[in-house]
């Protein structure tokens, strides 16, 4: 079989995650194009993964069998300005792919008459492999194009395919939430000092205890409720610690999150 033609136009970040990912287990897979305005940063990421450095946008759209848009929202207007022509004479099915956050799947579709395309939402977890993806597919994308869809973001993680209604609630959970997880990290160090460890102490104690949990909710079939009712003994100091925590941190996540997902209406609205 073909190796599958990908072109990343944006090098950022998140691609470059993604780049990553698939170097380390989509290797013989996969060729990958590469695209970004500021040319020193493609041409190093390509220097890194072996990739082709595109000299335009049209180019990358020309080489891929999956273009993945990797650019800030406020860039996205132009870019498909520039590549619809492109991709209206490009011979061969393409499947362009979305991480630009706030951009509806109407305006691409609006923009690329007739094209396959698809919004993907992942998070910064991508950087370890980890990450969970939020698909949403247009009114054209078909059950092969989601196969290819999934074998990228399968790459750095687990995927999932979501009604675009749904995104708003995905960005508050899992768009967002690893920031939750690290502020929650934060604030138990910072609780530890206060017991009385000293900064360095503390901080080790509570970054080991996330990545011990976060490998028991990896690796582990159980639900996340009942991994805490394991470690949780009636009477006894995990569950002093609980019930103090549901008193109010229900509400506090709700309200936050609900906070989180309003604002990426908001986005999505401006």
């Amino acid at each position: 079989m073909s190796a599958l033609k990908i072109a990343f136009i944006g090098t950022g970040n998140m691609a470059g995650a993604i780049i990553r990912g698939l170097v380390k287990t989509q290797t013989g897979q996969v060729e990958m194009g590469l695209y970004d305005l500021d040319t020193e940063k493609s041409a190093a990421l390509a220097a890194e993964t072996e990739a082709m450095v595109a000299e335009d946008a049209a180019a990358a759209v020309l080489f891929g069998d999956v273009i993945v848009l990797a650019v800030k929202p406020q860039g996205v207007a132009g870019l498909l300005k520039e590549i619809a022509p492109v991709l209206a004479e490009a011979e061969g099915h393409k499947v362009v792919v979305s991480v630009a956050a706030g951009v509806e799947l109407a305006v691409y579709e609006q923009a690329l008459p007739g094209v396959a395309v698809c919004r993907a939402m992942p998070n910064t977890s991508c950087a370890v492999l980890a990450a969970i993806t939020g698909l949403m597919a247009g009114q054209h994308l078909q059950a092969e194009d989601k196969a290819k869809v999934e074998q990228i973001f399968q790459a750095v993680g687990k995927t999932l395919w979501i009604p675009e209604e749904e995104i708003h609630a995905l960005i508050a959970v899992s768009g967002s939430g690893p920031a939750y997880f690290y502020y929650f990290t934060e604030q138990m160090a910072k609780a530890g000092e206060r017991l009385g460890l000293s900064p360095e102490v503390a901080a080790a104690l509570a970054r080991q205890t996330a990545v011990g949990a976060g490998k028991m909710l990896a690796e582990k079939t159980e639900s996340a409720e009942t991994l805490r009712l394991q470690v949780t003994s009636p009477n006894g100091t995990t569950a002093e610690a609980i019930a103090a925590f549901e008193k109010e941190l229900p509400e506090v996540v709700y309200h936050a999150m609900a906070a989180c997902a309003k604002r990426s209406e908001e986005l999505a609205k401006a």
